[in-house]
């Protein structure tokens, strides 16, 4: 037995003197009833339950407004020039580059650290393509008035290939950062 259970035995009398008051037991029953209710487990896995639930949802709109909008990369034209027609070449040409970007956007995953990383990349990807796709309206503009023009020719598959080229670079410094970060990890354990 405890000391405070052997103090109360030994001292039986003094704590069987006094008697409760009349009511005593109802008003303590009251008092029980008013108490709040103490979190079950139910109850508190119920509320997490939702709440990751509410969490998905949104996170699972957010990666399809996300997805969608990065797969309109390649196919990014100001609506402004969508009549000019071009060689069957010069279209081999732009459906090789935007393959090549395509690509490496998708690749983007493969070699970011986290999903985190990847999401900010391709968000500045986007801006940059975008940039890209803005200068691509002005050259097709140009290329409008007068498409015998070979400068124009070559500036829009330069443009074409200089979206290849923003995304192999990139590549190369998400890799570039990977592999800092192996090295820094192989040297600081």
């Amino acid at each position: 037995m405890s000391f405070l259970e052997n103090k109360i035995k030994d001292n039986k009398d003094f704590f069987d003197e006094s008697v409760p008051s009349e009511g005593h037991k109802q008003r303590f029953i009251e008092k029980l009833e008013n108490l709040e209710q103490p979190e079950t487990a139910q109850s508190r896995w119920g509320g997490i339950l939702k709440m990751a639930s509410v969490a998905a949802a949104f996170l699972g709109l957010a990666y399809f407004i996300f997805w969608y909008s990065i797969e309109d990369l390649g196919g990014m034209v100001i609506r402004e020039v969508t009549q000019i027609s071009f060689s069957a070449e010069i279209e081999d040409v732009f459906a090789y580059y935007e393959s090549q970007a395509i690509s490496k956007v998708e690749k983007i995953d493969q070699v970011a650290i986290n999903t985190e990383q990847a999401d900010i990349v391709k968000i500045a990807a986007k801006k940059q393509l975008e940039n890209l796709d803005a200068t691509l309206a002005e050259i097709e503009k140009e290329y409008a008035k007068n498409p015998e023009n070979k400068a124009l020719k070559a500036a829009l598959v330069n443009n074409k290939r200089k979206k290849a080229e923003v995304m192999d670079n990139i590549i190369q410094q998400l890799d570039q950062s990977k592999q800092n970060i192996e090295n820094e990890r192989l040297t600081n354990p």
